[in-house]
């Protein structure tokens, strides 16, 4: 099998630019979740506690998961810059737009867990005259993120796959490297089973370093979930 793979010496040209394909796929999924587990703690707070920011996280939710991914990127990519008069690269650009996206989801995930968190803790937080800040810093946000931690792993599984569609907008990431070659070799099958392989070891990664973390928290705070 292996020797089909490599035998034909077209192939090396995919081999040499696989691996930097593959790490932009990390590179732009990863730092997208990072801005969007952020901003979607963010739009999580404004809507618990704010009724006027909770009509527009509403709407801003609603809008981000009721439009296609590649829509979002596209009106990052060509009319926000226009809009601000700023220049985007492709790759400040698909981070953006994975980040946006990514938010709306991570809000929901992060509500949702909230709503388990048990509210005599809330009470007692209260009881023993804690601030708001503090009740969420110290209280209620560690229990949201440690009961969220295996819906936020296959948020970032499906925002690595996600970010594959970068390529119409020329970031080299996997897919575009994959279909670049694939111009060049006419080896579709080939260089697609390698990148598909590719990707399957990425999230593969990212699950197993997932459990870990959710069985160390688990023997730590065994009344985390």
């Amino acid at each position: 099998m292996i020797d089909w793979l490599i035998a034909n010496p077209l192939l090396e040209s995919f081999f040499k630019t696989a691996l930097q394909g593959a790490g932009m796929t990390v590179l732009t999924g990863g730092i997208g979740f990072l801005i969007g587990l952020v901003l979607g703690t963010l739009l999580m707070l404004m809507r618990e506690n704010n009724q006027i920011f909770k009509t527009l996280v509403i709407v801003y939710v609603s809008a981000i998961r009721g439009t296609p991914l590649l829509i979002q990127l596209m009106i990052v990519y060509f009319v926000l810059p226009k809009m601000l008069g700023i220049t985007l690269s492709p790759v400040i650009a698909g981070i953006l737009a994975l980040s946006f996206n990514t938010a709306a989801y991570i809000s929901e995930i992060l509500r949702g867990a909230y709503t388990s968190v048990p509210n005599g803790q809330k009470m007692a937080g209260a009881a023993l005259g804690m601030r708001p800040y503090q009740l969420w810093l110290y209280v209620l946000l560690p229990q949201v993120f440690m009961r969220s931690i295996p819906p936020l792993t296959n948020e970032l599984t499906i925002l690595l796959k996600a970010s594959s569609l970068l390529s119409v907008i020329a970031v080299s990431e996997l897919a575009t490297v994959a279909r670049n070659v694939t111009l060049e070799t006419n080896m579709p099958l080939q260089i697609f089973l390698i990148a598909a392989a590719s990707y399957f070891l990425i999230l593969f990664c990212v699950s197993s370093v997932s459990r870990l973390i959710e069985s160390k928290v688990q023997r730590l705070l065994p009344n985390a979930r």
